[in-house]
Formats: C-alpha cells, sequence, structure tokens
C-alpha cells in the first residue's frame, strides 16, 4: 500500500501547533505531503514561516503556496504571533523562502485532478482555499479522497465546577463562516476533528522535557517554539473569556494529520452537521448543530464523520516520538 497524499492547508503563525503539524506530517513516513498551502490574513508570511520549517525538516522540494487572505466574509482579521521564534531577521529577507507562483487554490485543483480519488485535503485554519477550489473548479468534490477539517465545537467541554473550557464558537470556521458553508455543503466526504477532541491532547511536562533535551534540528525548532509559548496562550484564553488554569500545550492540528494514516488514534461516528448562523452583535458567531445532542427535531441524514474521542496518551506519545527522530529527509 502506497503513501497517503496529502495537502496541509494552514494559517501557520499564528498558533503554535500549525507548524507542529507540518513537522509531524514530513516526519510521518505513511503520507507524502504534495503541497502545503497558506490561508487567512498574510499569506505571504504564513508561506515563509512554512518555507523555515521545512528547510529545518530537510523537506525543502515540497511546494509552499500562497492562497485566499481575505475570508469571503471580508470580517476583520485576527492575528497571533507570526513567526516568533521561527523567523529571524535574516529569514525575513531571504528570497529562498518566498512562496511558489502556483497559488494554492490551483495547487489543489491541479493535485486532486491529477490524483483522483487519491488526495487528501487537511484543513488547519479556515477553509477559504477550499471553498474557492470547489468555486473554481466544481469537479474536484467527486475527486478528493477526502477532506479533514480541523475545527467545529460538537460538545463543549465543561469542567467540575462547571466552567466551560472550550469555546462555544471555534476560531478555525468563524475565521470565514461562508466559505465553511460552501465546503459543508458541497458534498465532498469530510471528517471533522473538533476542538473539544483536541483539546484532549496536550503534551505533558515529561513530553516537553523529552523533546527539549533532543538534540535534532527539529526537536530544536519545537522547544524553541515552546519556550514562548505558555505566556501567549494565556493572551489567547484571557481574549476569548476561558479560564487560564485550562491552557495547555494541546495538539489540535498534529492529530488532524495523524487521522489522514491512522484513524485508530480517534474514535468517530457519522452525524449531520450544519452551520447555523447566529443573529448577535457579533456576525461571526457560527454554531454546529448535530445529532449527538438532539438539537433536531427531524433527524438529518449523516453528512459527515466526526470524531468524537481520542487515545490520548497514544497519540501525544507517538506525536513526541516523531518529533525526537531524526529527521526523515
Amino acid at each position: 500500500m502506497g503513501k497517503q497524499k496529502i495537502i496541509i492547508d494552514t494559517d501557520i503563525g499564528t498558533y503554535y501547533d500549525d507548524a507542529f503539524a507540518v513537522l509531524y506530517g514530513v516526519q510521518s513516513p505513511e503520507v507524502d505531503v504534495l503541497a502545503v498551502t497558506t490561508c487567512y490574513g498574510d499569506v505571504d508570511l504564513r508561506a515563509r514561516i512554512a518555507k523555515k520549517i521545512l528547510r529545518v525538516a530537510g523537506r525543502e522540494d515540497i511546494p509552499v503556496c500562497r492562497g485566499v487572505g481575505q475570508p469571503m466574509d471580508e470580517y476583520a482579521l485576527m492575528f497571533g504571533f507570526e513567526g516568533e521564534n521561527i523567523l529571524t531577521e535574516e529569514d525575513m529577507q531571504d528570497e529562498t523562502l518566498q512562496a511558489s507562483d502556483t497559488h494554492a487554490v490551483d495547487m489543489i485543483i491541479e493535485q486532486v485532478l491529477k490524483y483522483p480519488n487519491e488526495v487528501t485535503l487537511i484543513t488547519l485554519g479556515a477553509v477559504s482555499n477550499v471553498a474557492a477550489a470547489i468555486i473554481k473548479e466544481p469537479k474536484i468534490v467527486g475527486k478528493v479522497k477526502e477532506l479533514i477539517i480541523m475545527g467545529g465545537v460538537i460538545v463543549p467541554i465543561v469542567d467540575e465546577k462547571g466552567v466551560t473550557r472550550s469555546p462555544i464558537e471555534e476560531y478555525n470556521l468563524n475565521n470565514d463562516t461562508k466559505a465553511a458553508k460552501i465546503v459543508f455543503d458541497s458534498g465532498m466526504n469530510i471528517t471533522l476533528v473538533p476542538i473539544d477532541v483536541t483539546l484532549k491532547v496536550p503534551l505533558t511536562p515529561a513530553q516537553v522535557h523529552r523533546i527539549n533535551t533532543t538534540d535534532t534540528p527539529i526537536a530544536r525548532l519545537v522547544s524553541d517554539i515552546l519556550a514562548v509559548w505558555p505566556p501567549q496562550e494565556k493572551q489567547i484564553y484571557l481574549s476569548v473569556g476561558i479560564p487560564t488554569e485550562h491552557t495547555g500545550l494541546w495538539l489540535h492540528d498534529p492529530l488532524t494529520i495523524a487521522v489522514a494514516f491512522d484513524r485508530s488514534f480517534i474514535t468517530e461516528t457519522r452525524l449531520h452537521v450544519a452551520l447555523e448562523f447566529s443573529q448577535t452583535l457579533v456576525p461571526r458567531d457560527l454554531l454546529i448543530r448535530n445529532d449527538i445532542l438532539r438539537t433536531i427535531p427531524k433527524k438529518l441524514p449523516f453528512n459527515m464523520n466526526v470524531a468524537i474521542d481520542v487515545d490520548h496518551e497514544r497519540f501525544t506519545e507517538h506525536f513526541t516520538s516523531r518529533i525526537c527522530q531524526s529527521n526523515l529527509a
């Protein structure tokens, strides 16, 4: 059985785990990374970050393509801590870290048509590039093997004190709700990996120590990122109203990559998941309704696979081992 062909579509830089996901992907012999495509906001900067990460991993052969920067929603963009402890001043001037001339949307269409029913698209941010590809070439809907989306909230996590640990609205899909609706309504074979599942896979202190004490290029880069992330994580949690004691080094995006080649990491089910736009002062709000909560009066047909649980110990160990191994390249 050959390697699983994947395209990683990412808003790399805003949150640390996109970088971890790209590194985990190239360190996984089960997959063939056809391209990394960037979305949301400064897609050129995000492409530069991705190029630097691939250089550290010894995989500069993988094309990096800039994609759709402005969401179809046309709402204000949100930014994080793009490139901290990844890009140096020299990297910002390095012309070899520029993106490919091929646009992300064209790369997605090209690869899907070249390898019909073989390519898995993995979105780690807003789904703007996939939506734009569907609009430009609707034929890809029936030729994509699978679209794996990190996004949404199926069952919000509530702690023993009754405090919600996960957001009611989730970042990725909310960053372009129009694109999300196009993708959800397309009929594409979708697997959703929601944040209530990915919040079950934090790195442990022992795993962080193992990464920090491993002397390989990839482990050193991950260690550098981990060194600056905790205070930034707290700022993000404060901005969305989640108690800061619930911060952690979550592996949202790496888990989504793993689903492409090893479904045994997750427990999944078939659900009907729909997008519902609430009438609030913040028009970005997006709610996901689903059969698991019985919020739909009349049962609707299943339209996607949804991860509902994860073998967190096995996955975080698997991730740590892949990051700490020597570069595959």
